[in-house]
């Protein structure tokens, strides 16, 4: 994809909020980032090279839910008019993650995904809990029933075999994309588990590398067992050509807060890059534009990290926020 385009679809993704001031506190605390920042730049990389990703939120003209569906709305129709996203997906199931009656939390997060050597692919992140009407697990099993999912819930109530207070259903994930190949992704967020027993849950999936979590989990955070402090984040990927059967499992290592600083995590990162057999140039060096400021005065700016194998190749993601507000971000998402 060439750098002109590119620019264009970020323009339109920061449009027309990202024209506003930047004040001491946000307004409406995005989902983003920890600080509250709408914006997070990511990096996948590979023996292929690096795919380069950003998630925004678009940001509401007012601090209420209402205003926030306006505004997700308004962008997704940009992306489908300007850029060929596809929307038929999030039509069927947007009267359920954008309720008119009594709604609540964020609206709606968009993802773009760049790459060398085609056009950018959009995504699109939903609240399960989006209004008292139904509850996180209902929402995203009829969401499901309606995309041709139904039988999935099995892989589902099996993957949160503890039960959905702890194994909390958070986002719900669709490619904007019309394909066999278009994901479902249903993001959970695990509260008092311990990465070697979430990485037996993660065997559930068709291409799990088992035994690869607790000891990434243990070289970026510098902690063996759970992590109480930030709780681990997951998701199952689901697809037509895979049917019911989760595609991938791919568990979300926190960051910020078990580090005394940024240079601190970049060099575990890019340890664990060497360990597993990637470059960690490329990662250095993207950190390096994302970073405004030195990494050893504060640690907001990285947020989490994953890494999946798959057929023996790895591929690790660091995902960095803008860090608008807070540069050592305290925890979010506590039980309760």
């Amino acid at each position: 994809m060439d750098g002109e385009q590119g620019a264009r679809v970020l323009r339109t993704m920061l449009s027309p909020w990202g024209e506003r001031k930047i004040t001491d506190h946000p307004e409406w605390s995005s989902d983003v980032c920890a600080d509250g920042s709408p914006i997070e730049f990511s990096a996948a990389i590979s023996d292929h090279g690096a795919q380069i990703r950003v998630l925004v939120e678009a940001l509401p003209e007012e601090p209420s839910t209402p205003a926030a569906q306006k505004s997700a709305l308004g962008l997704t129709h940009a992306l489908i008019e300007n850029f060929g996203a596809a929307g038929g997906r999030l039509a069927a199931v947007e009267d359920l993650f954008l309720p008119n009656e009594d709604p609540t939390g964020f609206a709606m997060m968009h993802a773009a995904i760049f790459t060398p050597t085609s056009g950018p692919e959009f995504k699109v992140y939903l609240n399960p809990y989006a209004n008292n009407g139904m509850s996180r697990s209902e929402r995203t099993r009829e969401a499901l029933d309606r995309l041709g999912f139904g039988k999935a819930w099995e892989a589902i109530t099996a993957y949160a075999r503890r039960g959905f207070d702890l194994d909390r259903i958070v986002y719900f994930g669709l490619d904007l994309s019309d394909s066999p190949e278009s994901r479902v992704k249903v993001y959970f967020r695990h509260y008092d588990i311990a990465p070697a027993d979430l990485d037996a849950c993660m065997e559930i999936s068709a291409h799990h590398e088992a035994g690869l979590l607790g000891e990434f989990c243990r070289k970026l955070t510098g902690r063996a067992g759970e992590l109480t402090d930030q709780p681990i984040v997951s998701n199952l990927t689901f697809t037509d050509t895979g049917g019911h059967v989760p595609l991938s499992a791919t568990a979300y290592v926190p960051l910020w807060l078990y580090a005394e600083s940024d240079r601190t995590i970049r060099d575990r990162v890019s340890s664990v890059m060497a360990d597993i057999g990637l470059p960690s140039d490329s990662y250095e060096s993207l950190l390096n534009c994302v970073a405004r400021r030195p990494l050893t005065e504060g640690c907001g700016i990285h947020t989490y990290a994953s890494v999946r194998v798959q057929q023996g190749r790895p591929r690790m993601t660091t995902y960095w926020s803008s860090e608008l507000y807070d540069r050592y971000p305290p925890a979010r998402y506590q039980r309760g």
